[in-house]
Order: structure tokens, then C-alpha cells, then sequence
């Protein structure tokens, strides 16, 4: 694929320079959109803001650094909307031949951080998002129900269980 056909990522950085000097460092603090990006429970939203160093070695490039962003889902007990902030520490290596899954490739004396940022960010996002670890979840009593021809302070029974309701136990 050309060039020209492909769209030019925000977070592709050029490292020319700096694989030309082994140890030598840049720090950048870059900020992308990732539209789309999320797991079942949990939506990034907005801008995720990264601050990066990128050092030279013989192997590739190092990257460390902290990302950042803002994240909207459900709490798995009460259903409440949450939108909270993740951040996200990183270490990772770029390299010019990488082996799958360990390193990120170096094309054409750039690094691509998108490919990067977006793994470390769907870590980082909750697994089961909760509102607060003391949510008790849903109060039952706080649910409309029709308790058309019950009295006071009687509750509605569920006519799942009425067998029961039948059976005694003697001693």
C-alpha cells in the first residue's frame, strides 16, 4: 500500500535522529482522538493525552511514559452511569525488525504510537466498572411496581414462588 492511500496516523513521530545516536532522548506531550475505542463495559471519551520520552538504544526505541483519558460505562451492580479518569503508566519498545507481540514496528523512520497508546488504554480500562466498591447495587424497593389491591405495608408476592408459600416445616 502506498503512502499516499494511507491515512497518516496523529501519533506517528519521526526517530531518524535519534536512532542515529544511541542513547540520546526526545520527551514529547502529544494528545490524540481514538474515536472508538472500547471494551463492553467501558467508551473512552475525548482526547487521550500522553506524555512520552522516547530514548535511542541499540535495539530500537524505548518509549515510557503516562497516559491519560476519560472513560464512560455502567456500574455492573446498579446500572448508575459512571464517568471517571484512567491513567496509565507505559514502557515499551519499538523496533526496526520486531518479533510479534513484544515489540512495535519502526517504518520508515517513524514510530506509530496509535497501535501502542490503544493496547495500553483497553488494559487500563475497568473490567467491571463500579460506581463506588461500597454499591450495594439496585434497591429493590425503589422500583415502580403495580400493587393495584395490596394493602399497607404488604409487598407484592411473586407467583414464581407461591408453591412454597405452601409448604411448612414441622419439627
Amino acid at each position: 500500500m502506498s503512502g499516499d492511500s494511507k491515512r497518516a496516523s496523529t501519533l506517528a513521530v519521526p526517530v531518524a535522529e535519534l536512532l542515529r545516536s544511541p542513547g540520546a532522548h526526545r520527551a514529547l506531550s502529544l494528545q490524540a482522538d481514538l474515536a472508538g475505542l472500547s471494551t463492553t463495559d467501558a467508551e473512552v471519551l475525548g482526547p487521550v493525552h500522553l506524555g512520552i520520552r522516547l530514548e535511542s538504544s541499540l535495539g530500537g526505541i524505548e518509549a515510557s511514559g503516562t497516559l491519560a483519558a476519560r472513560w464512560r460505562g455502567s456500574c455492573r451492580r446498579c446500572l448508575a452511569p459512571i464517568e471517571q479518569a484512567v491513567r496509565q503508566e507505559f514502557r515499551e519498545m519499538f523496533s526496526v525488525s520486531p518479533t510479534d507481540e513484544e515489540t512495535y514496528p519502526i517504518c520508515n523512520s517513524e514510530v506509530d504510537l496509535s497501535p501502542m497508546v490503544r493496547d495500553c488504554l483497553v488494559l487500563a480500562l475497568p473490567l467491571a466498572p463500579l460506581c463506588s466498591q461500597d454499591c450495594a447495587g439496585p434497591a429493590p424497593d425503589s422500583y415502580p411496581v403495580d400493587n393495584t389491591g395490596i394493602a399497607a405495608g404488604e409487598r407484592l408476592k411473586d407467583s414464581r414462588w407461591a408453591a412454597l408459600d405452601a409448604l411448612r416445616i414441622t419439627r
